[in-house]
């Protein structure tokens, strides 16, 4: 190589050098970082850390468990690190926290189960990749120990779809399910009695009217008995192609048996009368 050449070629590198670096200050001067990568579809469903509680009001109960541990639980009733052998990854485990709801005051029928890391709701995929808790499981066992005893109302868990939820983090509800929902689950004669044929159901059940709908909705119904499965992956798994489960809500009812259960599901294309928000099969008092 000439000298010339050399010297055209030391130059060539030496603009470029400076471009990159003009381009770089131009990035962080325009209140970003050079290097940030846009979210990719599953953070836009899932949520980031990063996400700020003070400037959305509906990631209030993400604010209240981010960063929270079983030493340190912060305003929650307690964080929970369950044991090794049903995390995900034991190296690195997760915890939920326990929470009073909001929606009944004055009797322990309105508890909450918050994952503690960022999980939005039900369309996230995390829920069925196998990096979760099951906290249908957490949420069962911990409505059993903390709502309050009723045999005319047994304990309910449940949530809603992305679309009838009031906040943006993963939340199950431990609640009373309304009696007259009872009566209708106990009333099935021939009940389904497998989870993987659940969505083949549509049956028909009462609701609290009190509320401003109607007094009968449809849900997928299952009877089943055993160790409460994860039902996000169950539900997922009988997608079909294209299908939302965004658009779907999930609870689980006391069929006052041990080990047994209702399972629902319901979205509101089901048989033009379902529901996304599954708060209508609670007994809480409607003046609260």
């Amino acid at each position: 190589m000439d000298k010339s050449h050399s010297y055209r070629f030391t130059r060539l590198l030496t603009t470029m050098a400076v471009s990159a670096a003009i381009a770089a200050s131009t990035a962080i001067s325009a209140g970003g970082i050079a290097s940030a990568a846009p979210p990719t579809p599953t953070q836009k469903l899932c949520g980031q850390t990063s996400d700020n509680p003070k400037t959305d009001s509906r990631l209030y109960l993400w604010g209240q468990v981010k960063g929270t541990t079983p030493k340190k639980p912060g305003p929650n009733i307690e964080v929970v690190q369950p044991a090794a052998q049903v995390q995900p990854n034991p190296k690195k485990p997760k915890y939920y926290a326990v929470r009073r709801g909001g929606d009944s005051k004055g009797v322990d029928d309105d508890f909450l189960i918050v994952p503690t890391n960022r999980v939005r709701g039900i369309e996230c995929p995390y829920l069925w990749d196998g990096t979760q808790l099951n906290l249908w499981s957490a949420a069962w066992w911990q409505g059993g120990k903390r709502v309050a005893k009723n045999p005319a109302k047994p304990l309910a868990i449940g949530v809603n779809s992305a679309q009838k939820r009031g906040q943006d983090q993963l939340h199950v509800h431990m609640a009373q399910v309304y009696p007259a929902t009872l009566r209708d689950l106990q009333a099935i004669t021939q009940p389904e009695t497998s989870l993987y044929q659940w969505k083949k159901t549509d049956v028909p059940l009462s609701v609290d009217p009190r509320k401003s709908w109607n007094a009968q909705r449809n849900f997928h119904v299952v009877k089943s008995t055993g160790a409460l499965p994860d039902l996000f992956k169950v539900l997922h798994g009988q997608m079909a192609v294209g299908e939302d489960i965004g658009l779907y809500s999930i609870a689980v009812v006391d069929a006052g048996k041990p080990d047994t259960y209702f399972v629902l599901a319901s979205t509101p294309a089901l048989s033009n009368n379902g529901t996304g928000l599954m708060d209508m099969v609670y007994a809480w008092d409607p003046k609260h």
